[in-house]
């Protein structure tokens, strides 16, 4: 497993041909080259998700993700590829109601909620049938299409599960291990620290102005997001499935016909 020196060190050393560390690529630059690498290809890969619980109270609509109220760690970058969840549960602990998906907790956009549903913007509460996101000065908003029902009389609890693309922290301890998150070391893409080491190249080759060797580094760099994007790739055959449920639709009676109308907005 790769230390961080190992990384900006004789890794480095072996692309750029050279063990200089004090005149051209210092220490600190190459330091700072590793880092910028690798949060290039966390990035760039998705590789590194977080899942965070956000409590939702009654009437709660919207919900600042650069809040470390919302997200403690203050570390989102954007909403991951896996879809966000909206559960109830009981004052037990038992799950009432789980909505995610395209189908029962789609994402919107506020145009379209404009257009497709006059009344989403009231203070009437009720379960949410999406999700969207809106920017608002320095915040980030998490929204949910109505504000939450959840019944505090009968002490039950409404929760978000909200995963997440965050943006790791720069190595600085020599024994730092890149993908390592709470302690937790993503051993699995070790045979990706080298795509790290070929981004660091690409800045520092700048320094001496070989736009070609710079290129080529940038180029290997991009080999290994590839090379990644595709190892993680669903294996067989791809399942082919209508955007909307009719029988789910034909149970939720209003919500039904809400969700007809996104049948032709999409």
């Amino acid at each position: 497993m790769a230390s961080f020196v190992n990384l900006y060190a004789d890794a480095i050393d072996t692309e750029l041909g050279t063990n200089d560390s004090q005149v051209l690529f210092t220490t600190a630059r190459r330091k700072h080259a590793v880092n910028e690498g690798y949060r290039q290809f966390a990035d760039l890969t998705e590789c590194l998700t977080r899942q965070s619980s956000v409590t939702v109270s009654s009437g709660a609509q919207e919900f600042n993700l650069l809040s470390t109220t919302v997200l403690p760690s203050g570390d989102f970058v954007r909403i991951a590829a896996q879809a966000p969840v909206y559960q109830t549960f009981d004052s037990n602990g038992s799950l009432l109601m789980s909505l995610a998906g395209d189908q029962d907790f789609p994402q919107r956009e506020v145009q379209w909620l404009d257009a497709a549903d006059n009344g989403w913007r009231s203070t009437s509460y009720g379960a949410p049938t999406g999700w969207y996101l809106r920017r608002s000065g320095g915040q980030f908003l998490f929204g949910l299409d109505r504000p939450s029902d959840v019944s505090t009389t009968s002490s039950q609890t409404a929760h978000l599960l909200i995963p997440y693309v965050p943006k790791p922290s720069s190595m600085t301890s020599d024994t730092d291990v890149p993908f390592t998150i709470s302690s937790q070391t993503r051993t699995d893409l070790e045979p990706y620290h080298q795509g790290i080491v070929h981004y660091a190249a690409h800045k520092l080759e700048k320094l001496r102005k070989d736009t070609e060797a710079s290129d080529r580094q940038l180029q290997a760099f991009l080999g290994y997001v590839q090379r990644y994007i595709q190892a993680t790739r669903p294996k067989g055959p791809r399942a082919v499935r209508t955007s909307k449920s009719y029988f789910k639709a034909s149970q939720r009676g209003s919500r039904g016909e809400r969700s007809h109308l996104g049948s032709y907005y999409r």
